[in-house]
């Protein structure tokens, strides 16, 4: 296991950033920020999940199949996210400049953000199944305001959020087409002819 390793450089520009949100903070932003972050895990368990339960209610395959891919995502990601935070292990914001005010108490470790790689991991797996604009413009804008709502907070760096943001998109679009490898190749078992045996 790695210790200490700086993967990615907290830049000057970082920091600087960090404290110019921090000086424009209200009360309505820290209120909209503090509930959209913790939020986020409610929205990308529960909306995997719901729609397991809607597609096993009403019968549909699809649904389900799509809800469970979801989900999967979602523990891809996860455990992806944990990994990289034990390694790079790369403190908090508020950890290294005691100057910045985090407005979450967060104790696990910054890079990557992991409420960001959720928030990417969803919007990407339910794009990769709905590519319509309408579901596509809305699933990313959410998912960049919880990146956003992580720095406002204090609790990240932008290095970290941009790093989420990555993972996530890839753990879904791996996850998506795992999903599909399997289907296909249980359909071309499913469809290959039968020898016939002559006795």
């Amino acid at each position: 296991m790695l210790t200490s390793i700086q993967v990615v450089a907290q830049a000057g520009w970082e920091k600087e950033w960090l404290h110019r949100l921090a000086d424009g903070r209200t009360n309505g932003k820290n209120n909209f920020y503090g509930t959209l972050s913790d939020m986020n895990a409610p929205i990308t368990l529960g909306l995997p999940m719901g729609w397991i339960a809607i597609g096993l209610i009403e019968k549909n395959n699809t649904r389900t199949e799509e809800g469970l891919k979801w989900l999967a995502a979602q523990l891809v990601n996860g455990g992806a996210t944990l990994v990289i935070k034990a390694a790079v292990n790369r403190p908090r914001p508020a950890v290294s400049d005691p100057t910045l005010i985090a407005l979450e108490d967060a104790r696990i470790h910054s890079f990557p953000s992991g409420h960001t790689s959720s928030a990417f991991a969803l919007a990407t797996s339910v794009s990769l199944d709905h590519p319509q604009w309408y579901v596509i413009a809305p699933a990313y804008l959410y998912a960049s305001l919880v990146a956003y709502s992580r720095c406002y907070l204090g609790v990240h760096y932008p290095s970290d959020v941009l790093a989420g943001a990555a993972l996530g998109t890839a753990s879904a679009w791996i996850t998506h087409r795992g999903a599909e490898w399997i289907r296909n190749s249980s359909h071309k078992k499913k469809n290959q002819p039968k020898l016939a045996y002559i006795y």
